[in-house]
């Protein structure tokens, strides 16, 4: 291959089980690795069947397979197809790397490293090892758990979105780096403010994230609730019934932002008692530090620890009393929302932008990854 900014261009594949719409993580991955002069190719799930079989994407192509599929537990039973057809994709590619995204797509990096020597780097947003032990009996968790353990170690490389969660993964593989899940500074102009105080959440409609409590906390303060994302059908349902046109259902990253910026506060509450919901950090803060809006986020979390650096939100219990408590506090004391707002912003442009962490991921493939292609 020819010759880019970082030396020899790489052809790399990355994998993902969903239908790239895009996924801002994978979005942002492709394009910093597209402008360092590799060539990405993106293997996605069509699972809804209505996106084009392929695309090109700011430099980068996106080629999406079947079959078709419901989220949620039920996908289990069309993952082998999947697997299947992205298998035989990859396989005409014959990448130099394959980049997976997540434990569901990590059984392609292991068989293309065992069967092919393509080097392997192995992204993890979540445990999902945690995320199963939501939904699932504690077995099934720990066949997850010990699986992924392998996976992990037979990576070259693995990414992960937390320092905590790098912790864990170093000592089965030294090879780990924290890619942080922020996002570049908004280029729009900011919406203005709601006029009725506004609460705001955008991201995966699931259980244990507060999404219902806070639906009832929002009527009792008669507070404004709005909801975008999709996920859990049984809560999505009951949000619809309990927010009416509040709750958006999907709609476009760019929609997400704008939305967040017109609210007053968003939260991102998820149950402690999960592992991953201790360790993870999601993009919901940077989202947030990027357009001055505070979040509130769950005590006894690498998330909170961060929310307390960047001064841009509260720690609060996973307790319906004590967030509604503070709720109450914030609509009578509304400076300090925009005084957390303002402070976080700064220092999220000072230390913590995508092109910071960008700089990360270009190092592990120019002096990591491709000393091993």
């Amino acid at each position: 291959m020819g010759r880019g900014p970082l030396g020899d261009r790489m052809r790399i594949v990355m994998v993902v089980t969903n239908p790239f719409k895009p996924d801002p993580r994978v979005y942002k991955e492709a394009k910093s690795l597209t402008k360092a002069g590799h060539e990405v190719i993106i293997v996605a799930w069509n699972r809804e069947g209505k996106y084009p079989k392929e695309e090109k994407v700011e430099g980068f192509k996106v080629i999406r397979v079947g079959p078709r599929a419901k989220y949620g537990p039920s996908m289990a039973v069309k993952l082998p197809l999947f697997y299947f057809n992205a298998f035989r994709v990859i396989s005409m590619l014959k990448p130099d790397v394959i980049h997976t995204h997540d434990f569901d797509t990590a059984i392609l990096g292991l068989i293309f490293k065992k069967l092919r020597g393509t080097k392997w780097v192995y992204d993890i947003h979540d445990l999902y090892e945690s995320l199963v032990k939501e939904a699932s009996p504690i077995f099934s968790s720990n066949v997850v758990g010990v699986i992924d353990a392998f996976f992990q170690k037979n990576a070259d490389v693995i990414l992960t979105a937390s320092h905590r969660v790098s912790e864990i993964i170093f000592r089965r593989n030294r090879n780990v780096y924290t890619v942080l899940n922020t996002v570049p500074p908004i280029p729009y102009e900011k919406e203005s403010r709601s006029k009725m105080f506004t609460v705001f959440y955008g991201g995966v409609i699931s259980g244990h994230r507060f999404l219902l409590e806070m639906a009832k906390i929002s009527k009792k303060l008669g507070i404004k609730y709005r909801v975008a994302g999709k996920g859990w059908e049984k809560i999505e349902q009951e949000l619809k019934k309990q927010l009416d046109h509040d709750y958006l259902g999907f709609i476009p990253h760019k929609e997400v932002l704008k939305e967040l910026s017109k609210a007053d506060i968003t939260f991102a509450i998820y149950d402690p008692q999960f592992e991953n919901n201790r360790l993870s950090i999601p993009n919901k803060l940077f989202e947030a530090a990027s357009v001055k809006t505070p979040i509130l986020v769950s005590h006894g979390t690498a998330l909170a620890e961060l929310v307390e650096t960047m001064k841009i939100g509260w720690a609060v219990k996973y307790d319906e009393k004590d967030v509604e408590k503070m709720l109450s506090f914030l609509l009578l004391n509304p400076k300090y929302l925009k005084k957390s707002g303002h402070k976080g912003h700064k220092i999220y442009l000072k230390k913590y932008t995508w092109n910071f962490v960008e700089q990360i991921i270009l190092s592990v493939y120019s002096k990591v990854v491709k000393n091993h292609v």
